[in-house]
């Protein structure tokens, strides 16, 4: 395991991602009070109101569904590596996590533009839709709310155990080492793990979906169901990050599986969709997946 390690240190990098963002939600604690005098609560801390301070904004709305996409392409095209946050990002797999997030970024930086060009005019609004709730002085200015947006990416070395620059006895020194190299192989295996469970839990939805029910009626089957797993196909030649040559065989496996297939034909022939589904139970049966109950 230290050569798998040591090979994954030199061929992967930490990345961290950091979205913070202005929510316009604001605990309104005069309108609690009457909440909970007017139920009877003996105490005031009985319920909480909070008030969107751009009710139905969809200048606002817009820049969260750009964060959202932001995460959604950092976890996908990641690792799970560390508990504070980092993920693991192969060397090879970098061009593409920078050309995704550069073109989300700046789809984010244009999304906090139409917000703030428009700022006063949605204050003014605000005013407008939230009638006795609305409070100037809870408005932050334009400035102080462009501060309150941001996305960062940082990426960081891997260490090995021999990055260790301390001044101790030898005996010490290897205690640190092995310790380093056992959390290490623990962190390698669980971003293996992860891999397999992406690739496992796409082909038991396939089959899943694929399978006619007893009255031959079929499930509904969307483009996703052929195009999801495929671009998984392609992403595991990156995140394979130990070159796993059983994960490889699945992955090829499903891959020449769905490259004849399309998700219409699936919907108009049953023969077709109990071959699919003859063939991805066929890769499920090979291998050893190591996923628990529970850990999809």
């Amino acid at each position: 395991m230290t050569s798998t390690v040591t090979g994954v240190a030199r061929a992967g990098v930490l990345v961290d991602l950091c979205v913070r963002s202005y929510s316009g939600r604001k605990q309104d604690k005069s309108t609690q009070d009457e909440v909970t005098h007017a139920k009877g609560a003996a105490s005031k801390r009985a319920a909480s109101v909070y008030k969107s301070l751009f009710a139905d904004c969809a200048e606002l709305e817009a820049i969260g569904k750009v964060q959202n996409r932001i995460r959604t392409v950092h976890y996908r095209l990641t690792l799970p590596w560390s508990d504070n946050g980092s993920r693991l990002l192969p060397i090879r797999g970098m061009k593409a996590y920078k050309d995704r997030m550069d073109e989300y970024m700046a789809d984010h930086d244009e999304a906090i533009k139409r917000f703030l060009d428009k700022y006063d005019t949605l204050v003014a609004a605000a005013a407008f839709k939230l009638g006795t709730l609305f409070d100037r002085t809870e408005y932050p200015t334009r400035g102080q709310v462009a501060q309150r947006f941001a996305v960062e990416v940082s990426f960081t070395p891997l260490p090995t155990s021999g990055d260790f620059r301390i001044d101790a006895e030898a005996e010490l020194l290897n205690d640190l080492a092995r310790e380093y190299e056992e959390r290490m192989a623990a962190r390698v295996a669980s971003a293996q793990k992860d891999a397999w469970t992406r690739l496992h839990t796409a082909l038991t939805h396939m089959a899943e979906r694929l399978t006619d029910g007893e009255d031959g009626k079929k499930n509904k089957i969307f483009d996703t169901l052929v195009g999801g797993p495929l671009e998984l196909c392609g992403l595991l030649t990156t995140l394979n990050v130990t070159n796993d040559s059983a994960l490889e065989r699945a992955r090829v496996q499903l891959e020449n599986v769905l490259m004849g297939t399309s998700a219409e034909e699936l919907r108009k022939h049953a023969d077709a969709r109990a071959d699919v589904k003859d063939k991805v139970q066929n890769i499920l049966s090979q291998f050893d997946w190591g996923v628990e109950e529970g850990d999809e």
